[in-house]
């Protein structure tokens, strides 16, 4: 028996099962782990497939131990289904079936090709759309290419789906700014549809600015992943400090912890209220990298020029449940101390400017249409910052969406 069907065969394939209630993509994990045990790969994979479209991602970045596998039954009293290994071990396996349907001569303008625009564009080319991709980078993947570092996920997933798309009609215009080198007025002359999907790329930084050594989370990464500027960051950094306790805020440190020796992330809540990744969190510990809980930075330390030398932070403790469901926090008094370090990233999320897109875009009454005709919205743009099993389900989603408006 291959080592793919004895995990195949721990599954119990429950009735109703929990794992499926835990998926964001609604996967029917207990119907392709079935087809596996069957030694039914092909089967399994259109199962896969007809729900999730990139498997190849969603088994390499989602948080499982939070969603199907911690929602396992078999993780009551003991270890759960390794569900994104059968996951991954099908998309490596079996390709997906893109029998593209004869072209009905409607044209979609998608603008960005994260993960939610690349989810949508595949559901419409496939039903005979003519999809254009506006990306203002030279690749593929949004926050996938531009965020997560290369030792996370291997990039020539998004380079193979690149190819993919090409082979069923999509196309892609790189280098173009949406807002600057082309209008979405403009677009929307050109195009029956055109969807936004740039994602939430506002860094909250709440204050904290510096001539030289604070650095927002995105931005870090940005220079790391893409610009490769880790030899300028190596030599010119010793000593780093993280804000924040999400995703982003592990990449960063992880990232640090690879060129300088010291590197600590301050979070104002406990573990248990941590949002990262509970592999990424235990990874980054591994590393070397500390993580101060109950802890949080109140301002900049600065010299005469601007530059970093410091925070000032505080201790935090933990109060009742406020509104996300967490427990909420407030300051230790007397509490405040002081920590030595020459680089500050503030990774405490992002958020939403539909502005620079066309000034008085927003959100409109209906779905993901935006508040004027022909325009829509998805991916964290829409939902906020999300995994990306949430944004593919959101793209394909908003794929329907648009299919069904031109038959209202």
């Amino acid at each position: 028996m291959s080592e793919i069907q004895e995990k195949a065969n721990y599954c119990l394939s429950c009735p109703k099962p929990r794992c499926e209630s835990g998926c964001p993509t609604t996967n029917h994990i207990r119907d392709f782990i079935h087809d596996i045990k069957l030694d039914h790969l092909e089967d399994a994979a259109h199962t896969l497939y007809s729900v999730n479209p990139f498997p190849e991602f969603t088994s390499r970045l989602c948080d499982t131990a939070r969603q199907c596998r911690g929602n396992c039954v078999r993780g009551i009293r003991g270890e759960p289904v390794h569900i994104n290994f059968i996951e991954r071990y099908i998309s490596d396996h079996v390709k997906r079936d893109d029998d593209v349907k004869e072209s009905n001569g409607r044209k979609i303008a998608i603008v960005g090709a994260g993960i939610s625009s690349l989810a949508c564009a595949r559901s419409l080319a496939l039903d005979g759309y003519r999809v254009e991709i506006f990306e203002k980078e030279e690749k593929i993947g949004g926050a996938i290419y531009t965020g997560i570092p290369a030792y996370r996920f291997d990039k020539v997933h998004l380079e193979n789906l690149y190819k993919e798309m090409l082979s069923i009609g999509v196309i892609f215009h790189f280098g173009v700014t949406v807002g600057k080198d082309v209008t979405i007025d403009n677009l929307l002359f050109r195009f029956d549809r055109v969807l936004v999907a740039i994602g939430a790329q506002v860094e909250n930084t709440f204050g904290l600015e510096a001539e030289e050594g604070c650095v927002a989370g995105l931005s870090l990464l940005y220079d790391l992943n893409v610009l490769g500027k880790k030899a300028e960051y190596k030599k010119k950094y010793k000593k780093a400090v993280v804000w924040g306790g999400g995703n982003v805020a592990m990449d960063c440190a992880r990232s640090l912890i690879r060129i300088m020796d010291d590197v600590s992330i301050i979070y104002r809540r406990g573990l248990k209220e941590m949002p990262a990744a509970v592999d990424e969190i235990e990874s980054a510990q591994k590393e070397g990298v500390k993580i101060l809980f109950l802890n949080n930075i109140k301002e900049l330390k600065k010299d005469d020029k601007g530059k970093v030398t410091g925070v000032k932070a505080v201790k935090m403790e933990l109060g009742e449940p406020d509104e996300s469901g967490r427990a909420s926090f407030h300051e230790v008094e007397n509490s405040e101390y002081e920590l030595d370090v020459d680089l500050v990233v503030p990774a405490i999320g992002q958020k939403v400017d539909l502005e620079f897109i066309k000034p008085g875009l927003a959100k409109g009454s209906d779905g993901h249409k935006l508040n004027q005709d022909r325009l829509y919205f998805s991916g964290d743009c829409f939902l906020g910052p999300k995994t990306v099993a949430h944004c593919i389900k959101d793209g394909k989603d908003v794929a329907l969406e648009i299919m069904s408006s031109f038959s209202a």
